[in-house]
Order: structure tokens, then C-alpha cells, then sequence
């Protein structure tokens, strides 16, 4: 059987000696092996290989478990999202734990303890305190379990699923200074409904901001903190109050462009010409953008069924020796707008069937 610890390694064949970065055998080791060269003696099947090689018994391994801490239950996309990790899950024969601890940093950090004592083979996370994570980071890989980051980069990770969030930006923003110059004038006030405690937000807002900035520099912006619909709501209302005159909002979340887009209807203001924007491709959100929507214009939308199967293919490509390509791993949004075809969004509204 073979065990591994990190980043110092520990690994033992059932009646071997220890091989403790050093000895194997009694011979020298010619290379500090790393954590990510284990997962790869692993998957080459050196520890079932020299088990049978000796004639002794191979020890059967547990089903696998997967934490999956993605707090954010409430948004549009997750079900569609983890109704496909759980279809792959199943496939591979592992078993999932789901995350309820909400959009608490502290309940989140004390649901992962939960499930560090009762025991996981990895962690998928979806951070919202990253600078909290180093010690769970630390914890995860003294249990010899993986730490793979969702949608921020964390530091010690294993392997990690990222968006191409400023390059999604980059394509809205320059959508957006298309808009202004068509249909404003050329002149346009921009709200930003934004979160400044998570990477993947201001990538997302920031670069959009470069953007329009770079085909129209005079543009005023003014930002507010929202999230969820609710809190959009909220924050959109205050901006339209000091701001009637705004016909733009950008929302880093298509859940927080839904409580925009209801702040616009309840305000009287008319929806000529307005653009609200959101990222992630939520199933409400596309459905409105689909019917063309006066309000709700664009979705940057991810393929949510394919982020699904990639949290639980990542762990097995670390198991099993996959390349760095398919564990670290770059996901590209598409623009969904009113010009888009509807069968072309059909197709990525097909993972909320």
C-alpha cells in the first residue's frame, strides 16, 4: 500500500523499508521527489507492481471522497453545476460531500475543519477568505489529501480550475464601449456591482474596467458591493438615486445582475438603451437574454456542466498521473447577447435540463 505525506514524503510498501526522500531498498534515491512525482509513481502502478513483483497482498482502497466547498447554493447555475459533478462522481465510483455553510468565510472555514476530522482524499474550494487558507492548505496535505482551488488561485494548491476571467473582461468591456458609442453618444456614466475580497471578482470587474477605459477615457464609473440578487437590488437602487441618469451596469455575478435589472423595473426609469451585464451564464439570465430582454443584455457565460465534471476529473487526473494541462486548468467564458443565436444558447442552457 502506499502512503504519501507533503511537501516532506513518507511513502511504504506493505513489508518494504521506508522511502523518506533519501532510501528505497537500501539504495540512495537519485532526485528529490516531489508531491505531484508521487501522484505519478502512483498512477505508473509502482506500488501494486512491486506489492505482486514479492508475492504480497494488495490492499483494497476505499471508495474516494470529494469535499466540494462551494458555498454559493443560491446562485442560478449551481444546481446545473453540481448535478453534473455528482453524474461524474458517480461514474468514477466517488462520493461527494456538498457544502451548506452559505457566504459566511468563518462558517466556511469551520464546515472544511468538519470534514478535515471526519476524513476526505480531496478538497475542491471555492475560497471566500483566501489569505485564510494556508492552514488548510497545510492540513489537507498532512491527511495526504488533495487541495485544488475553484475559481481562485491559493497557494500550495494541487491543481486548480480557473476562468479566463480578464480575458472575459476584456470582451465585455470592449462589448460595453461598442454600446456606449452606438446607442449613448459616446458618452456613458458605468456602475460596477463588484466585491473586492475575491480574485475571480475583481479580474472580472478590473479588466472590464481597462476595457472601456482603453475606447473611452472620459467614462465615470462608480462601483457599489453586491453579490447576491438581493444585495443588488439594494446597492443598484442607491446608484440609480444618486445617478438617475446611468444606463449601464455591470454586475460581476448574473445572480447580482437579476436584482439589477429588478431595481431598474421598480425605478420608472425607462429601459431605453440600458445594459445590464453579468458573468457565469445562469440559467434565468440566459433564458432572459434569449428572449431579449430589455434590460438583462449579456451573459459571459461558462460551460457549467463542463466545470462540474472537471472538479471531479482533476483529483483523478492527479491520482493517475495526468498532465499538468488537465490539472490546472483554464476555463474560457463565451458572450452570450442579444445577437447571439438562439440555438447556440440552447445549447449551453442544456445542463439545467
Amino acid at each position: 500500500m502506499l502512503i504519501y505525506d507533503s511537501p516532506r514524503f513518507t511513502v511504504r510498501l506493505l513489508g518494504w523499508p521506508v522511502l523518506d526522500g533519501g532510501t528505497c531498498m537500501g539504495t540512495k534515491a537519485s532526485r528529490a521527489v516531489t508531491r505531484r512525482d508521487l501522484l505519478k509513481m502512483t498512477a505508473a502502478g509502482i506500488a501494486v507492481a512491486g506489492v505482486a513483483s514479492v508475492g504480497l497482498p494488495v490492499v483494497a482502497q476505499e471508495r474516494k471522497r470529494i469535499a466540494i466547498a462551494h458555498p454559493d447554493r443560491a446562485a442560478d447555475y449551481f444546481q446545473g453545476f453540481m448535478n453534473s459533478a455528482l453524474a461524474e462522481a458517480d461514474k468514477r465510483g466517488y462520493e461527494v460531500l456538498q457544502s451548506f455553510s452559505g457566504m459566511d468565510p468563518q462558517k466556511q472555514l469551520a464546515e472544511v475543519n468538519t470534514w478535515l476530522a471526519q476524513g476526505f482524499d480531496a478538497l475542491i474550494v471555492l475560497s471566500l477568505d483566501a489569505n485564510a487558507m494556508a492552514p488548510i492548505v497545510a492540513k489537507v496535505h498532512e491527511q495526504n489529501a488533495l487541495f485544488v482551488s475553484y475559481a481562485n488561485r491559493i497557494e500550495g494548491e494541487d491543481g486548480f480550475i480557473k476562468w479566463a476571467d480578464r480575458e472575459a473582461g476584456a470582451l465585455l468591456g470592449a462589448y460595453t464601449a461598442k454600446h456606449i458609442k452606438e446607442k449613448l453618444g459616446g458618452s456613458a456614466e458605468v456602475g460596477f456591482l463588484t466585491a473586492t475580497n475575491i480574485q475571480v471578482v475583481t479580474d472580472r470587474i478590473e479588466s472590464t474596467r481597462e476595457a472601456i477605459l482603453a475606447e473611452l477615457p472620459e467614462t465615470k464609473f462608480f462601483e457599489a458591493t453586491a453579490l447576491s440578487a438581493p444585495d443588488a437590488l439594494k446597492a443598484t437602487q442607491s446608484l440609480l438615486q444618486a445617478h438617475p441618469e446611468m444606463k449601464i451596469v455591470i454586475c460581476c455575478t448574473d445572480d447580482g445582475a437579476l436584482g439589477a435589472r429588478s431595481a431598474y423595473q421598480n425605478s420608472g426609469l425607462g429601459p431605453d438603451n440600458v445594459l445590464i451585464a453579468g458573468f457565469d451564464g445562469a440559467k434565468q439570465n440566459l433564458e432572459l437574454v434569449k428572449a431579449r430582454d430589455p434590460y438583462l443584455q449579456v451573459s459571459m457565460a461558462l460551460d457549467i456542466g463542463a466545470i462540474g465534471r472537471r472538479v471531479i476529473d482533476i483529483p483523478y487526473q492527479l491520482w493517475n498521473g495526468g498532465p499538468e494541462s488537465e490539472t490546472h486548468v483554464l476555463q474560457d467564458y463565451t458572450l452570450v447577447s442579444h445577437e447571439t443565436d438562439e440555438a447556440d444558447i440552447d445549447v449551453i442552457l442544456s445542463v439545467y435540463s
